[in-house]
């Protein structure tokens, strides 16, 4: 599906994307009724390498892996560009090739630290002039910088991302109820109505209806997983 389909789901605020891992759950979550989907670096990962992440040296079989998904999925998909892979830039044209609507590439490099923000926004404009994918800046440092993220999630539209979304995994650990909707509505407004927000399960964001105007998507990676293997479980000890 092209981007600009995605584009269009996105008027509609906050977009609620599932993660899928697999060309069947693609399928499913769009006879479910989602508009979109997000393939998750780590569940494909666990899925094929083992890996919390895609490593490196696996990026060519995570492409090959990416396009069945595309081509199966009814519905745009958002797939997950870890790092860039060592070139961002040549990562986007290859997702274009492969099919995908968006691509979420994250500002930090392999060591953790983070690329300076001026260098990673002029990554954000050659990729956009070499595809026609929706960009999703992914900000890696909030834990440590909240007002340098916010900061960099501003540039990072001004530079072209459609979309930007800052790594919420440790105010999720330490916030809840008032005060993350806090955190989440002084994104979206330095974002400038680019936010896009990222769980593991959902339960974990504030409700839908309370998220501010400004919070443009939702990504929800492993809704689409079973949680556990009790269903199976209760099958195979069945007599």
């Amino acid at each position: 599906m092209s981007p600009s389909t995605l584009r269009a789901a996105l008027r509609d605020r906050p977009l609620l994307v599932p993660g899928c891992h697999d060309p069947l759950s693609a399928r499913m979550a769009a006879t479910a009724g989602a508009r979109a989907v997000f393939v998750s670096g780590g569940a494909v990962g666990r899925a094929l390498f083992d890996e919390p992440m895609i490593p490196r040296w696996g990026a060519d079989t995570y492409l090959s892996y990416v396009r069945l998904i595309c081509r199966s999925s009814p519905v745009p998909v958002i797939v997950d560009g870890e790092d860039g892979f060592g070139d961002p830039a040549g990562l986007c044209a290859e997702a274009t090739d492969a099919g995908a609507a968006a691509i979420v590439i994250g500002d930090s490099r392999p060591d953790g630290t983070l690329l300076p923000a001026t260098e990673f926004a002029d990554l954000i404009a050659e990729a956009r002039s070499r595809s026609g994918l929706l960009f999703v800046a992914r900000s890696d440092g909030l834990e440590h910088d909240r007002a340098g993220t916010a900061e960099r999630l501003g540039r990072y539209h001004e530079a072209g991302a459609e979309l930007t979304m800052p790594l919420l995994n440790s105010v999720l650990r330490t916030e809840s109820g008032d005060r993350l909707l806090g955190t989440v509505t002084e994104l979206a407004a330095a974002a400038r109505g680019s936010l896009a927000v990222h769980s593991r399960l959902g339960h974990e964001l504030p409700p839908h209806d309370r998220l501010p105007g400004g919070v443009a998507a939702v990504l929800v990676t492993a809704i689409s997983v079973p949680p556990s293997a009790d269903h199976l479980r209760r099958l195979l000890t069945q007599r």
